[in-house]
C-alpha cells in the first residue's frame, strides 16, 4: 500500500506528477489501449482515415482546456487546510471546488456535479481515460446516426467532441494572450520547416548536397509525420517558454512534469524539451513506416503519438492564458 500512495496516489495529489514507476505502468496500458480501441475499430468497421484524425481534435482540444481548468481549481483549492492529508480528502476538496467554481460560472447544478467530478479525476491517466471514453460514447452514437442518415462517423464525433470543448473552453477566462504570439510564432515557424521538408524542390536541393541524407528526408517528412512533428514541437515549444519566460505567472513557479526532462532541464536547459522531442518522435515515425505494413495500424500509431503531443501543448497553452 505505501507501494502505490508513493508512486501513483501522491503524483496524483500533486496535480498530475510522473516518475519512473508510474510512467512504466501508464505506457504499458498505453500499449494495451492501443491494441483493444484499434481492434474495436477495426470490428465496427470505422476507416482509420484523415476523417478519424479530423474528428479526433476537439477532443484534444477538450482534454487541453479541462486539464487547464483543473489547474485552476487546484492552485486555488491546495491551500485548503488537510488538502494533502489523504488522496481521499485530497480528491474530495477539488470535487468541491470545482463544483462550486462551475456552478458559479453556469448556474446549472446538473453540470456542474458532473463535470466536477471529471475535473476532480482528470490528472494522467484519468485525463487520457476520460477525454477516450468520451470519445467512445460518440463514436457509438456516431455509428446510429451513420445506420440511419448514412452520415459518416466522423462527421458526427467532431460536432460532439466540439460541443465538449466549447462547454469547457467557456469556464476560463483569458488574461493574457502573450504567450499564444511568443508560442504561436515559435511554433509556426517549425511547422513551416516541417512542411517545407515536404516539398520536392527543397528535397531535391538535399539530394544533390547529400543523398543518404535525402533518403530519410524523403521517408520521414511526409505530409502526415510533418503535421506529428509539428504537433510536438508545439509541445515542447510551450513547455520551453513557460519555463524560461512565464514561470512566475500567477505567482506559481512552472516546472516539467515528466522525471526524464525534469533531469535533465537543470543541465542543458528547457531547450532540451526540442532535442528531446527529435531524437523521440523522429525515429519511431521512421520506423512505423518503414516496418508497419497495415497502412490503418500505421495511420492509428500515429494518431496515438499525435494526441500524446497535441493534448498537453493545448493544457500548456492554455494554462498560460488564462494565468495559471
Amino acid at each position: 500500500m505505501d507501494f502505490i500512495h508513493e508512486y501513483f496516489l501522491i503524483p496524483l495529489m500533486r496535480n498530475g506528477w510522473f516518475n519512473p514507476v508510474n510512467s512504466l505502468v501508464y505506457g504499458i496500458g498505453l500499449i494495451i489501449g492501443i491494441w483493444l480501441v484499434y481492434n474495436l475499430l477495426k470490428r465496427v468497421k470505422v476507416p482509420i482515415d484523415g476523417g478519424l484524425f479530423i474528428a479526433t481534435l476537439p477532443f484534444i482540444a477538450f482534454a487541453g482546456v479541462t486539464r487547464a481548468l483543473r489547474d485552476y481549481i487546484y492552485f486555488t483549492t491546495s491551500s485548503q487546510q488537510g488538502f494533502l492529508s489523504s488522496f481521499s480528502a485530497n480528491m474530495s476538496a477539488m470535487q468541491e471546488g470545482a463544483y462550486d467554481y462551475i456552478l458559479r460560472m453556469t448556474g446549472n447544478n446538473f453540470l456542474a456535479y458532473v463535470d466536477s467530478y471529471i475535473v476532480a479525476w482528470f490528472p494522467t491517466p484519468g485525463s487520457y481515460f476520460i477525454t477516450f471514453l468520451m470519445a467512445l460514447l460518440s463514436l457509438f452514437v456516431a455509428l446510429g446516426v451513420r445506420k440511419y442518415t448514412k452520415i459518416a462517423c466522423w462527421k458526427t464525433m467532431f460536432v460532439i467532441g466540439s460541443v465538449l470543448f466549447a462547454m469547457n473552453a467557456s469556464l476560463l477566462t483569458v488574461t493574457t494572450i502573450v504567450p499564444l504570439l511568443y508560442i504561436g510564432s515559435v511554433a509556426l515557424a517549425w511547422t513551416l520547416i516541417f512542411f517545407g521538408l515536404t516539398e520536392k524542390k527543397i528535397q531535391g536541393h538535399i539530394k544533390k548536397m547529400n543523398k543518404k541524407l535525402f533518403h530519410y528526408v524523403k521517408e520521414i517528412f511526409t505530409t502526415i509525420n510533418a503535421s506529428i512533428l509539428s504537433a510536438h514541437f508545439f509541445d515542447a515549444t510551450a513547455t520551453f517558454f513557460a519555463i524560461a519566460v512565464f514561470s512566475t505567472i500567477g505567482g506559481y513557479g512552472y516546472t516539467e512534469q515528466h522525471f526524464l526532462s525534469r533531469s535533465l532541464i537543470p543541465f542543458l536547459g528547457p531547450q532540451v524539451m526540442f532535442l528531446l522531442k527529435f531524437v523521440v518522435i523522429v525515429p519511431v515515425l521512421y520506423y512505423i513506416d518503414r516496418y508497419t505494413e497495415d497502412r490503418e495500424l500505421s495511420n492509428f500509431l500515429k494518431l496515438v503519438i499525435l494526441i500524446l503531443g497535441l493534448a498537453p501543448a493545448a493544457r500548456n497553452l492554455t494554462r498560460l492564458l488564462v494565468g495559471v
